[in-house]
């Protein structure tokens, strides 16, 4: 079962999920990223079932990763798919299940780097720089390929790097129980959606300010320095709007930067805690039924 999205003045209908809204995908393909490495030892998810990977957790029956791979795959605006993980022979060795999965789909596996960020530059790298990328994390298990077209076509006329984000409204009008971290902008407040894309090569610059940035993120001084302390004192008082924000962003980072709003509530939905996994698992029961 797939999900329509609420309409515009921010009413969700969550009954009415029975016929899919036709979505006009990309004009171009996107290249697909899937960021499934090992990021601590201590994943709060993982750890329940005494996994290394996140990514590889049983989610009713299938791993994890399977499920966003699996809405890549289906997209017509996606082409060529790469996982991101320690390696190829260990991914295969923790889950043969798995590898039929990916063989099935065409999947190739790219080596994790230092950071996330270090990994898309080593991933874009190493495919060729097969542009444009769309990025995306294994523990998007909602995804679908209605938001997958839905933010290609988007995106697709960007020059520079876009991230997908879902407003509260639509968040809270659909899953009102549903804890999200939220970024507070004058005009609304937005979770994010893990999709990003990577429109050009000019846009890698955004990724390699934000690499310097990692390095430098216990450092609250060295990070006013980077962003401007106008710009943090603003964002956090609410001056800016989402545009104004994205707009200021894009002059530091030298690059052009964009939030694509998604009017998918389930877009924002990850698995960052037991409780998410629980709420996944019965928002992925209600789509077989």
């Amino acid at each position: 079962m797939t999900l329509n999205p609420p309409d515009t003045n921010g009413t969700a209908d969550a009954a009415d999920t029975s016929t899919a809204k036709v979505i006009a995908g990309s004009d171009v393909q996107f290249t697909a990223i899937v960021l499934a490495g090992k990021r601590n030892d201590n994943d709060p998810v993982a750890s329940i079932f005494g996994h290394k990977y996140k990514a590889l957790v049983p989610l009713m029956g299938r791993p994890m990763i399977a499920y966003a791979v699996d809405a890549l795959r289906v997209s017509p605006s996606v082409g060529d798919i790469h996982v991101v993980f320690d390696g190829q022979e260990e991914l295969f060795a923790s889950c043969s299940k798995l590898k039929d999965e990916l063989d099935a789909a065409n999947v190739k596996v790219v080596a994790t780097a230092k950071s996330i960020c270090q990994s898309i530059i080593k991933a874009i790298e190493e495919t060729g720089s097969q542009f444009p990328y769309l990025v995306t994390t294994a523990d998007h298990a909602l995804l679908i390929p209605e938001v997958v077209d839905y933010f290609c076509a988007e995106a697709q006329h960007l020059k520079g790097f876009g991230a997908g984000f879902v407003e509260e409204k639509y968040i809270k009008a659909m899953h009102p129980e549903s804890k999200r971290t939220y970024l507070p902008f004058k005009d609304t407040k937005l979770s994010g959606a893990n999709l990003f894309a990577v429109m050009s090569q000019d846009s890698v610059k955004i990724l390699e300010f934000w690499k310097n940035v990692e390095n430098e993120r216990k450092s609250p001084f060295k990070l006013f320095k980077a962003f401007g302390f106008i710009n943090l004192l603003g964002l956090m008082l609410r001056r800016f709007t989402v545009k104004d924000a994205f707009q200021r962003a894009s002059k530091v980072l030298g690059a052009e930067g964009v939030a694509i709003k998604l009017p998918y509530a389930e877009a924002a939905i990850d698995l960052d805690s037991p409780r998410d996994y629980m709420q996944v698992t019965k928002i992925l029961e209600s789509r077989t039924e």
